[in-house]
């Protein structure tokens, strides 16, 4: 047959497309929508479509059909021409043979990437409708990649194409049967512009059986909201392809960082939304197995989840021959046995054990026998179930479950060599148990073998960044936290520990950048902001140190870090350059405000109140309203200062207070020079001579019991202290 098309590719190449797509909807329907038969498969077409050393499903049906559409699109499309039809096609492969496989391929990744550039920079060339198909298309490859903002991209711009107009609004109605009165409850409110053409209704509805909704049938909570105005409430007609959009709405919210009570409401209410008008089989297949993920977690709904999953297992397996590939391609249909898998799962999280390693071992999904056989902590009946199949015919993925069940080196090392070194599993299993066993930097040369054959294996960058964080290496941690951020970048903790990794090479500049990330994907942790408020401030960037000190304040309420805090006032004090050139002084302002909520805060800490004097002062022309206000403030960091119990017999102490009270002398002789009334001239020397006899008197009682000197340092500041004392002494007799 691939000789065949070979011999078609110079003379029609339309019809060479068409036929492929024919056979790749052939295999999308025998391995989606149709019970699983048993057939013999080659083993060179099993080695042709196992890329990367990536094992394919082992039940996965009609391979040979999958073997040609490779052929074509992957091995030989040199020989078509690029266009656009051609590119669909081969992102429409690259997703289904990428489902076959148990992990990312690296050559189907960028096959993806090349096809995707091509169809973004030719989009506009095409209709509508295509356009919409497409945006999903590529949407669910980005998604599968981990690609999560261009995922988000596609998804918002597949939305403008299609002219819908979608938000979350609230509405009172009733929940439960027993509500007495209408509360707030979640709605979308949908429209659809104008100027946009509605798709033909029949272009996409499918002429099968759709999957059922199942009912709640629960005694207390509504099959669906009651609103109290059920005219506001009504939603416009969607055709199918709209419906496909707001899924991918579904996909853009599900993967937010946070995850709340709020996200779940909302993902519930799009899946209501889409619910609500079945159409087409993908879309309610799609949408019903979404709400039974976010079902699965809540008691009262749990149940309802595993019997929807139940009619979709059902529904896939049915023997019609209806086609039911419309809009295939535009929504995350899973291969018929991951949706068994999900029923699997759920059993088994629900306890039915038994069922769940019926359905695990009829699907040859034997590392989830493993570990169901884990749970039950019966390691041995894994071991035994691996070795009988071992014994039917050996593979590097069975070898790999064994050394999991027997931690034995030497079963990876099978693996690894019946692979011919292309198991990138059998590396790093390896790696996870030399890692088990602390071995740290034997662990580092597996993992890194593992990732030399198949590099988009996040988990594995991501502890291979952590173990070389533990062993100091900055450059190796820093190279690996950067390769797991590109194919995962909504990850904090990577970003944040990336970061830490340039602040320890002294690339402060790129350790803010890898901060600002961090921040924004976890607004809420305040280590986080901590951290790049350190950074910030090392660079300069004084409006960053500043918000980010707020933020801390915002979440963690009385935060005092004195040695940020000194570097800002100096720098606003000596009118420093920030980072991009700027006088520091114009964040005066800003400084003082944080002052303000600071000290409201931690309203006993002499060094606070004392900065905040130095800012108040700051590029002042030490007018009266500065000076009043700045005395009142040293006053106060005096007070609390002197307050420390025995701080004259610590020398850190002892200096600091000594400073404060010298300040305090400052100005306090500063204010009385602006004053001209003799009485409030008094009054202020007065204060201000008590404050510095006060602790003068101290210091000289406890030096009266040293054996000893105090240092220079101190001695020096005691005779300044002395010094201004006698300034205000002097002015104030003359007053």
């Amino acid at each position: 047959i691939f000789k065949l098309f070979t011999h078609l590719l110079a003379e029609k190449e339309e019809e060479v497309i068409r036929q492929v797509r024919s056979l790749l909807l052939l295999f999308v329907r025998k391995n989606y929508f149709e019970p699983s038969k048993d057939e013999i498969v080659e083993p060179s077409v099993v080695t042709l479509l196992t890329l990367d050393g990536e094992r394919l499903y082992p039940s996965a049906a009609d391979l040979k059909t999958l073997k040609i559409v490779y052929e074509v699109l992957a091995e030989n499309s040199c020989n078509l021409q690029n266009c656009i039809e051609k590119a669909v096609l081969t992102l429409q492969y690259v997703r289904v043979h990428q489902q076959m496989l148990d992990e990312k391929s690296v050559i189907l990744h960028n096959l993806a990437v090349t096809n995707i550039d091509f169809l973004m920079k030719n989009i506009e060339s095409l209709e509508q409708n295509e356009k919409v198909e497409v945006l999903l298309l590529i949407g669910y490859i980005h998604k599968i990649y981990f690609e999560y903002v261009k995922e988000k991209a596609c998804f918002e711009r597949a939305e403008a194409e299609c002219g819908l107009l979608s938000s979350f609004t609230g509405q009172l109605g009733k929940r439960t049967y027993f509500q007495q009165s209408d509360i707030t409850q979640m709605t979308m409110c949908i429209s659809k512009l104008k100027h946009h053409k509605s798709t033909p209704k029949s272009e996409y509805v499918s002429d099968c059986r759709l999957p059922v909704n199942v009912m709640l049938n629960d005694d207390t909570r509504m099959e669906k909201k009651k609103l109290l105005d059920e005219k506001h409430g009504e939603l416009p007609r969607l055709n199918p392809l709209d419906q496909a959009v707001l899924l991918g709405l579904y996909a853009k919210l599900e993967h937010l960082h946070f995850k709340d009570d709020i996200l779940h409401e909302e993902l519930l209410t799009v899946l209501d939304v889409v619910l609500d008008q079945p159409q087409n089989f993908c879309v309610q297949l799609c949408a019903l197995m979404l709400r039974s993920n976010v079902e699965r977690h809540k008691t009262r709904t749990v149940e309802r989840s595993m019997m929807q999953l139940e009619e979709l297992v059902k529904c896939v397996s049915a023997s019609d021959k209806v086609d039911k590939t419309p809009l295939f391609f535009c929504t995350p249909v899973p291969p018929r046995w991951e949706l068994e898998r999900q029923l699997a799962n759920l059993l088994a999280e629900l306890g039915c054990l038994s069922s769940a390693l019926e359905i695990y071992q009829r699907l040859e999904m034997w590392e989830d026998v493993v570990n169901c056989y884990k749970g039950l902590e019966l390691r041995h009946k894994g071991e035994e179930v691996v070795r009988q199949q071992i014994a039917k015919g050996e593979t590097p993925h069975l070898w790999c479950l064994l050394g999991e069940c027997t931690d034995d080196v030497s079963c990876f090392e099978k693996a690894w060599e019946l692979s011919g070194q292309r198991s990138s599993r059998a590396q790093r299993n390896w790696g996870m148990l030399l890692y088990s066993q602390k071995k740290f930097e034997e662990a580092v040369v597996h993992f890194k073998l593992s990732l030399e054959v198949n590099s988009l294996q996040a988990p594995v960058w991501l502890r291979l960044a952590y173990i070389t964080l533990e062993l100091e290496s900055w450059e190796e941690s820093a190279a690996a936290y950067r390769h797991y951020c590109l194919i995962d970048s909504d990850n904090f903790e990577a970003w944040n520990n990336l970061a830490k990794c340039y602040v320890k090479l002294g690339q402060k500049a790129r350790a803010c950048k890898a901060f600002q990330e961090a921040t924004r994907l976890n607004y809420e942790n305040w280590k986080v902001w901590d951290n790049y408020m350190a950074v910030t401030t090392d660079l300069g960037a004084f409006d960053e140190v500043i918000f980010a000190y707020n933020r801390v304040l915002d979440l963690r309420g009385k935060h005092v870090d004195i040695e940020i805090l000194k570097v800002l006032v100096q720098a606003i004090d000596e009118n420093l350059e920030d980072n991009s050139g700027n006088p520091s002084i114009k964040y005066k302002s800003q400084a003082l405000k944080l002052f303000g909520h600071l000290t409201a805060q931690v309203p006993s800490n002499g060094q606070l109140w004392l900065l905040y004097c130095k800012l108040v002062l700051a590029g002042s022309d030490k007018n009266l309203d500065d000076l009043e206000k700045a005395a009142q403030l040293i006053q106060k960091s005096n007070r609390y200062s002197i307050q420390q119990i025995n701080w004259e017999r610590d020398s850190k102490t002892l200096k600091e207070v000594l400073e404060i009270a010298i300040i305090l002398g400052k100005v306090h002789l500063d204010w009385a020079e602006c004053l001209d009334i003799k009485a409030r001239i008094s009054q202020i020397l007065g204060t201000a001579k008590l404050a510095l006899k006060s602790t003068d008197s101290k210091l000289e009682q406890y030096k009266t019991s040293l054996i000893t000197p105090l240092p220079n340092e101190i001695e020096e500041l005691h005779l300044k202290l002395k010094e201004i004392l006698s300034a205000i002494v002097t002015k104030s007799t003359a007053t």
